[in-house]
């Protein structure tokens, strides 16, 4: 149930918004699964600009009415080979896109093109759900079935972990050099509090996915800010415990998967300083129809360097083993072609098909 707060869903369903603070490009779609790294919205500076004459590539006559032969519109994004312009008459002829690039529109018989972005704003998922719901322009809203609690301050990370909390917490739950320990890997703790910078300093050894505390000192937050990892305070700044309504959520969760999800204040919108434990992880690699990838498929890549970028498969690679034992047929590597001077390989499981409606027409 929903407290009247509306900062604790104890159980049910977890709707989540993820927006940028201007206008920009929405990645997602309504229906389509998320995992915590999907890019769901991005605005970008665009440093390069082009033109291509369709007039000559399509040898028409300088009155024609270029609109007429297009393939994509104002806006779309393309991939390089991807047919952008065609002419089906006596003189068939078929014009392929030499870059990855956004479509900007038509002048003086010209296509117009940029490229080379560079990230001003993005918003990610942070935890695996359902997108539910397009905001324009903007971006989404996610949901999920769990329990979902709100804090007060994050230091703008994202992580998960399988939820623990300290042994001792019942009594008094402070986070000290004794709760330090190899367990801590990868898990996300929940504890009252810490007052010991070295203490806090320290946890970072050992690659937490996340700490929650219920209040943390105000000298400590700037060393909170520097950790690798998510930290997010549910309660108050100074000392205090963790509320009873949110412990008994976390109580609740224990061993389950942990997503938290903090974003600084950006324009008029708060900071953001989220737990959302799903009832079951949702992820998006089991639904992107991984296994219709071939070669020529059109992919988007989800995480890393590149994420947001749509190119094709060029190669599936097979599975690399240090062993004589077979591989998988499909392999989990692939070979992508982004434009003409990118090339890269990256894991099946970082990249989503795209369905193509477009033709893929030879000249």
């Amino acid at each position: 149930m929903q407290t009247a707060t509306a900062k604790i869903i104890s159980s049910g369903a977890v709707r989540l918004s993820r927006k940028l603070t201007r206008n920009g490009t929405v990645m997602v779609f309504p229906g389509q699964f998320t995992d915590p790294t999907m890019q769901i919205a991005w605005r970008k500076i665009w440093k390069t600009h082009f033109s291509i004459d369709i007039i000559g590539a399509l040898e028409l006559s300088r009155g024609s009415r270029v609109q007429d032969y297009l393939l994509i519109n104002e806006g779309d994004f393309v991939s390089i080979n991807e047919p952008i312009a065609r002419r089906a008459d006596r003189k068939t002829r078929t014009l392929n896109a030499l870059y990855s690039g956004r479509f900007l529109g038509v002048c003086s018989g010209n296509l117009i093109f940029e490229a080379d972005a560079e990230d001003l704003e993005t918003v990610s998922a942070g935890f695996p759900g359902t997108v539910t719901e397009i905001i324009p322009d903007r971006g989404a809203v996610i949901e999920t079935i769990g329990a979902y609690a709100a804090g007060i301050w994050g230091n703008n990370r994202t992580g998960q972990g399988i939820l623990l909390t300290l042994s001792d917490i019942a009594k008094d739950g402070i986070f000290t050099t004794e709760s330090l320990s190899m367990a801590m890997a990868g898990s996300v703790v929940f504890a009252n509090t810490c007052y010991d910078p070295e203490v806090l300093q320290s946890s970072a050894r050992l690659s937490p996915g996340g700490l929650i505390f219920g209040s943390l000192p105000s000298a400590l937050l700037p060393i909170a800010e520097q950790l690798p990892f998510p930290v997010i305070v549910t309660d108050s700044i100074g000392t205090g415990r963790i509320s009873e309504p949110i412990y008994n959520v976390l109580g609740e969760n224990i061993i389950k998967c942990a997503y938290l999800y903090s974003a600084p204040a950006r324009g008029n919108m708060p900071q953001t300083a989220e737990i959302i434990i799903p009832q079951e992880d949702i992820s998006a690699n089991k639904n992107n129809g991984l296994s219709d990838i071939s070669v020529g498929s059109r992919v988007r890549i989800l995480d890393g360097y590149y994420a947001g970028e749509i190119g094709y498969i060029t190669e599936l690679l097979p599975q690399e083993s240090d062993s004589d034992e077979n591989t998988e047929p499909i392999g989990d590597r692939a070979a992508i072609c982004i434009d003409a001077d990118t090339n890269i390989t990256l894991p099946v499981n970082n990249i989503e098909l795209l369905q193509d409606e477009k033709p893929r027409l030879n000249r």
